[in-house]
Order: structure tokens, then C-alpha cells, then sequence
């Protein structure tokens, strides 16, 4: 038998990503001021681009000191109309705070452990592991691990640190100004201790007969709950408003012919106006800069006029009108790939025509008009309303979601279970 190689050739087809499209995806991501910058930089280093006089679309140039697009940031009161977001002060975040009252307390050498476990805890500032598991993680002393994190729950705000509810609410009882001896008080510490379960589904006579006291009784520790305490710490990890003046990409105004239209404007267009010089000496770069702008601006302008259109109810009747949007479903609309609908819509904020800047991203997804409708049913409910009955309305109003879903959706928003409301 012999065998033998052979060099051939064959056609295969495939998809190859090109630099150009490389360049434009990195370039429709940019947020506002990104590429604004990379537009100037673009003017000074070709000559053969220069830029055009252009006149604000928001203003048109009457008025500047409280325009969101032309205006400079801090600047005082003036005649316009808009009221757009103030420029946001920058906070610092709950886990700096918290890190820097543990440093002050603690030694150089559990200076590292103090990081690693304030940089463990959760959103809701709970600590999802024991000392023990820390320590091995670390290789560090259990003994260190667990002083550190008494440190942090003692300098944090009440429940910070904690293991899971229970823990979290009887430390908040700790911290209370109550007298201790009080008899509501010492229930209301045995009841989240050892029946917290019960309490949140409703079973007062099962908590009454475990701890021989009426169901009264355990009635008065739940309000004493609802009215005192709350399920998670004052604890928002990182979180932080967003700092800096925020411009908007895109304007929706009410079509001046059409009842219950709007219009699209971009801010970039009006705001860059450039053009080729025919005496420069760069003239493929500038013209290529220029194709990928217009690329840019062409894609934001598509994927925001078909938002638009899907979102109307929302731009009419405010955050609970939200319907259903994915970027998926853009995409296969406008013949786009996801990514790049994802691309267009990051870090992108849309003027809305009651003069507030909201993140473009808003208009997609459904997280939004469910928790605007789920805190609106809560808000109107008259008494505590199941998570099912929750659920049942809300596909009725166009949100078909689970019950467990509504759970998450609820806690999210900080309202308890139905027995603790």
C-alpha cells in the first residue's frame, strides 16, 4: 500500500472582519465627548479637513447658559426653557467610605484582608461566605479575617457585612435606640432568629405556638419589622451618580405637522459640520475619516428613529408605557448585527421632549416598564397583593412574567414580601 501528499486548492467561504470595520466599531461605541475630542485631534493633525461654522440644535444659538449641548457645565440660570439634568455631583462610593473607616481601625498588616472583604460583599452589602473560607482564600488566619469583619460591621452601616437576612435585621436591632427589655423588642429578636421564614409567609399562629405567646403578639412584631427595620443595610456598594455634564447624542421633539409623531435630530451632525479642503495634502485620510463618520451618524440616526417609533407610548405617557425592545430584534429589523445596534446605543443619551436626558439604552429591554408598572401596582395596591396576583397583572398589561420573576423584579425595588408589606 502507498500512500502519498498533495497540495490543492480549494474556494471556501467565510466571513473576514475587515480594519475598516474594526475602526468604525470602535468609533460607533464612542460616548459624545470621546469623539469630539477624536474630531479635533483629526483637525489638527490633517490639513486637509476643516470645520464649518454650525449653529446649536438645541438653542439655535438664542440662549447658551442652561442649553445641555452648547453651555458650558456649572454655569448660572439664564432665559432658556430647558431643564435638563444638572450636571451630577461625585459622590464617593459606599465601599470607598466603608474602606476607609476599616483602615483607620485596623492594623498595616490587615489593611489587605480588609480590602478583599469589603471588595466581597454583594449588592446588598451582605457577605456571601464565612471567615473560614476567607481565610483559606487568602491564607490568612481565620482569627484576622474574623476581627477584620467585625471591624467592618461595627464602622458600616447596621447589616453590613452580615450572612443573609436574619443576621442583617438582628443587627439592626442591636443598633436600634430601643430599650432592650421591651417585650416587643425581645419577641421581635426570637422571632427573626429562629422563625423569620414563617413571619414572611403569614404563619402567626405556628410562630405563636412555638414560642407561647398570641397571635397578637407576633401581629405587633411584624408591624415592629415593617416600621424599623429593613431587609438589607443602607448599603449601595459602588454605586455612584454618574459624574461629569452630561451632553445629549440625540434630540425627540413632537413633529411639528403630525399629531402623536416625533422627529429625530442628531447633535453630532450640527455640532461638527466639516468638510475637505482640495489644497490639503491628506486627502484619502480625510476622506476615509469622514465615510466613517457619516457611517456613524447614519447607524445612531437609524437605530434611534426605529426606538422611537416602538417607544411612542413611552415618549407620550412617561416610564410605565415602555414596551418590549430588544437590541436583538433592532438589529434584525434594520439588517444590523446585534453588536452593532449595542455599539450604537452604549453611553448614548437621548433629550426627551419634556426637556429631560435619559440613557438611550432605556428604550430597549424590558426591565424598565416592568418595574415602573410593578412599582406603580404596588404603590396604588390598597393592602399587600401576592407576587402571583402582581404577576398575573402585569400580563395584562403587556409584561408576561413569572411569578419567581416578579419576586426578583420586587426585592430589587425594596419592597418585602407580601407578609412584611
Amino acid at each position: 500500500m502507498v500512500f502519498s501528499l498533495e497540495l490543492g486548492m480549494e474556494p471556501r467561504a467565510g466571513l473576514e472582519v475587515s480594519p475598516a470595520l474594526v475602526v468604525f466599531g470602535e468609533m460607533l461605541m464612542l460616548p459624545y465627548d470621546a469623539m469630539r475630542a477624536a474630531i479635533e485631534d483629526e483637525l489638527l493633525g490633517n490639513t486637509a479637513l476643516e470645520r464649518l461654522e454650525s449653529e446649536c440644535p438645541v438653542c439655535a444659538g438664542r440662549w447658551r447658559s442652561r442649553c445641555p449641548v452648547c453651555a458650558p457645565p456649572g454655569c448660572g440660570p439664564g432665559p432658556g426653557p430647558v431643564a435638563a439634568r444638572p450636571e451630577a455631583v461625585d459622590t464617593e462610593p459606599d465601599t470607598h467610605a466603608l474602606l476607609r473607616a476599616v483602615r483607620a481601625e485596623v492594623g498595616a498588616a490587615e489593611v489587605a484582608v480588609a480590602e478583599y472583604l469589603v471588595g466581597s460583599l454583594d449588592e446588598h452589602g451582605f457577605l456571601d461566605r464565612s471567615c473560614a473560607q476567607v481565610a483559606t482564600e487568602l491564607g490568612a488566619p481565620e482569627a484576622v479575617v474574623a476581627r477584620v469583619a467585625e471591624v467592618i460591621r461595627r464602622v458600616g452601616p447596621p447589616g453590613v457585612g452580615a450572612g443573609g437576612v436574619a443576621e442583617c435585621l438582628l443587627r439592626q436591632l442591636d443598633a436600634l435606640d430601643c430599650d432592650p427589655d421591651d417585650a416587643t423588642v425581645r419577641l421581635a429578636r426570637e422571632v427573626v432568629a429562629g422563625h423569620l421564614p414563617a413571619l414572611a409567609k403569614g404563619h402567626f399562629a405556628a410562630i405563636a405556638a412555638a414560642l407561647s405567646v398570641s397571635r397578637d403578639e407576633v401581629r405587633r412584631v411584624l408591624e415592629f419589622v415593617k416600621a424599623r427595620l429593613r431587609p438589607y443595610p443602607a448599603f449601595d456598594g459602588n454605586a455612584a451618580p454618574r459624574a461629569g455634564y452630561v451632553v445629549p447624542d440625540v434630540l425627540v421633539r413632537p413633529h411639528g405637522e403630525i399629531s402623536g409623531e416625533f422627529a429625530v435630530t442628531l447633535v453630532e451632525p450640527a455640532m461638527n459640520r466639516l468638510r475637505i479642503r482640495r489644497d490639503g495634502g491628506q486627502l484619502p485620510q480625510a476622506r476615509s475619516f469622514l465615510a466613517l463618520l457619516r457611517d456613524r451618524w447614519e447607524t445612531l440616526r437609524r437605530v434611534v428613529e426605529l426606538a422611537v417609533e416602538r417607544q411612542k407610548d413611552f415618549l407620550r405617557d412617561g416610564p410605565a408605557a415602555l414596551r418590549p425592545l430588544t437590541r436583538a430584534e433592532a438589529a434584525a429589523e434594520l439588517g444590523l448585527h446585534e453588536s452593532t445596534v449595542s455599539r450604537a446605543v452604549a453611553d448614548k443619551f437621548v433629550l426627551l421632549p419634556d426637556r429631560t436626558i435619559v440613557p438611550l439604552a432605556k428604550f430597549f429591554g424590558v426591565a424598565g416598564g416592568v418595574d415602573e408598572e410593578l412599582r406603580r401596582l404596588l404603590a396604588a395596591a390598597d393592602g399587600p397583593v401576592s407576587d402571583q396576583r402582581l404577576a398575573d397583572q402585569l400580563c395584562a398589561a403587556g409584561y408576561p412574567i413569572a411569578r419567581r420573576t416578579v419576586a426578583k423584579h420586587r426585592a430589587r425595588l425594596g419592597f418585602a414580601s407580601t407578609a412584611l408589606r
